[in-house]
């Protein structure tokens, strides 16, 4: 594999057109072992195309028919009223009203409407006929093709099946990440793996905290004031005047976040943070050059301002660009900085930042705290990582290929660039040092992230309390363990609304005060506690002795509840169902 010391140019030059190739081979591969006849499907797609065509224009002339018939009825209706009120010369548009109902339009409408009837037929059995020339293809897709596919293109990533318990605990207990972490969040989706044995994992949250909300209210006044008119004499004038107050209360907010959180031994003692700069992209210009110069002499001014408070060592950087861009100004190790960032990391990291034509630019936040680093990139806040089978089904070969190869070649893009900060520092592309922890070799037992990620994909209508108004962040504990069947607590926290009212005095053009109300929501929090049952139920690390007893497992065990596979959720090698609520 091509090294990617280079990250931009290497994707350009190497990795955009190999994985292109990679899912483009893996997707006739799939067709040769499908055995579906590519040929007969794009005929009958052709076939049903025609019929679909047909089928709107059929619909659509039956539609102006329908409305001369009802324009008739209209019309004749009208003229019989007139009749009677002594407009006989309408009897003519009454009589040729009928007539062109009943002679004409009443078959066209009855015609069209077993032509369209007879297309629909048509149609819907040519749909039939191609969804069944596809079932072999449909089929064969799987959880886990694009993490496959990312692999085989860059093998120097391995990505996880689910988040493991081991794999958890080593970013945990290895390298620092702070037990708070999950504090007011809850993990939507997590996709774990290791760069060169390097453990990272992104994940998807719903990260909730008490914001506040401004509400707003308003009466309108009236009174009378005595003013003299153009002659000079007092006449009464009518006021009028709105009167507003506002009150700001406490208001749950919520968000959805996608971080990388990466660990390596690489410079310790070394925090740092940063946030996409406004500089970055930005076309050479006397403005431009200016507002980048500016940004450097204040980095060099608290550098200078550190020195003579002794409160730093920070020291600016040769490569004046990457300081400017990369603005990690309140770094508190310098040698371990300047030990990750050496001059070609600088380089690349800022050819990174400026590029907006093969990546997706300075998109990015990226924090460092000791060992645990967390990458923060705008655009995989869209990407869907889970290819779940069903994106795939369709009856047209054309449409499978195409959209097979454009949400592979997107997957990896979106991978890639998101560990394409990463991949600029070349300590981070040493391989692991540390030992690896013993329960790492062979991955066993969903760790809580994967139990609260299951819990959001069953969906938050399964666990928030019945007076709950707001979204509901789902904290999960793992129970007993029946052979590989965890019993998970699931405890959704939310929030009932009380409406409430605060009169606030406003002073008014009439010279008084007046009371306005201001209608506002007291937000008190309610949570409500479910059992669901979380199971590995294809577990690749497994052979398919262990994977059959795996699912008898699983169904004996719903069995005991009264349940079937049928009820649960399924996403990846992972399915939860609902056991109780409280």
């Amino acid at each position: 594999m091509l090294d990617y010391d280079e990250p931009v140019k290497d994707y350009e030059s190497y990795f955009k057109e190999q994985h292109e190739r990679v899912v483009s081979d893996y997707f006739e591969q799939l067709l040769k072992q499908s055995g579906v006849d590519e040929q007969l499907n794009i005929k009958t797609i052709e076939e049903l195309r025609v019929l679909e065509t047909n089928t709107s224009k059929e619909t659509k002339v039956r539609f102006w028919w329908k409305f001369a018939r009802v324009s008739s009825i209209v019309i004749a209706s009208i003229s019989f009223l007139l009749l009677f009120a002594g407009a006989i010369y309408l009897l003519i548009t009454l009589a040729g009203s009928l007539l062109f109902l009943f002679l004409k339009v009443n078959k066209e409408v009855k015609s069209h409407h077993e032509k369209v009837n007879s297309l629909t037929s048509e149609r819907d059995a040519k749909a039939a006929e191609a969804w069944k020339q596809l079932a072999p293809l449909n089929i064969l897709y799987d959880w886990e093709l694009a993490q496959q596919l990312f692999q085989k293109t860059f093998p120097d990533v391995n990505l996880d099946s689910f988040l493991s318990h081991s794999r958890l605990d080593d970013l945990y207990n290895t390298y620092g990440l702070s037990n708070t972490f999950n504090d007011g969040r809850s993990v939507l989706f997590a996709q774990s793996g290791s760069l060169k044995e390097n453990p990272f994992t992104i994940a998807r949250f719903l990260q909730h905290w008490i914001g506040t909300k401004t509400y707003t209210g308003s009466i309108v006044i009236y009174w009378t004031e005595q003013v003299r008119n153009a002659q000079g004499q007092w006449v009464s004038v009518q006021r009028t005047q709105t009167l507003t107050a506002s009150v700001t209360k406490p208001f749950p907010e919520y968000n959805t976040r996608t971080i990388l959180i990466y660990g390596h031994e690489a410079a310790p003692n070394l925090t740092f943070s940063r946030t996409p700069s406004n500089l970055s992209g930005i076309e050479e210009s006397m403005i431009n050059n200016w507002k980048k110069g500016h940004a450097i002499k204040k980095i060099e001014k608290k550098a200078r301002t550190q020195l003579k408070k002794g409160t730093g060592d920070l020291t600016v950087m040769s490569n004046r660009e990457f300081e400017a861009l990369f603005n990690a100004t309140d770094r508190d190790h310098e040698i371990e900085f300047r030990l990750l960032f050496t001059p070609l990391a600088q380089q690349e990291m800022v050819n990174l930042m400026n590029d907006t034509t093969v990546g997706y630019g300075d998109n990015f936040s990226f924090s460092k705290y000791g060992s645990i680093n967390l990458v923060e990139p705008g655009h995989l806040s869209q990407l869907k990582f889970d290819s779940d089978p069903r994106l795939f089904h369709t009856n047209d070969v054309k449409q499978a290929r195409n959209f097979f190869n454009a949400y592979h070649t997107n997957y990896f893009k979106a991978m890639y660039f998101a560990l394409a900060p990463l991949f600029t520092i070349p300590l981070y592309r040493d391989k692991r040092s540390v030992p690896l922890p013993k329960s790492a070799s062979k991955p066993v037992g969903t760790s809580f992230w994967e139990h609260e990620a299951i819990a959001n994909h069953m969906g938050q209508e399964h666990f928030k309390h019945p007076a709950s108004v707001t979204q509901n962040l789902l904290k999960t504990q793992a129970g007993s363990d029946d052979g590989g069947n965890v019993t998970v607590k699931v405890t959704a926290h939310g929030y009932e609304g009380f409406p409430m009212t605060d009169y606030i005095p406003v002073y008014g053009g009439d010279g008084n005060w007046h009371q306005v109300p201001v209608h506002w929501v007291d937000y008190q929090p309610v949570s409500a506690e479910s059992s669901i049952a979380v199971s590995i139920v294809q577990d690749p690390n497994k052979d398919e002795k262990e994977t059959e007893k795996t699912k008898k497992g699983w169904e004996a065990f719903l069995g005991k509840h009264g349940l079937t596979p049928e009820n649960a959720f399924v996403r990846g090698t992972l399915a939860g169902i609902l056991l109780s609520r409280k």
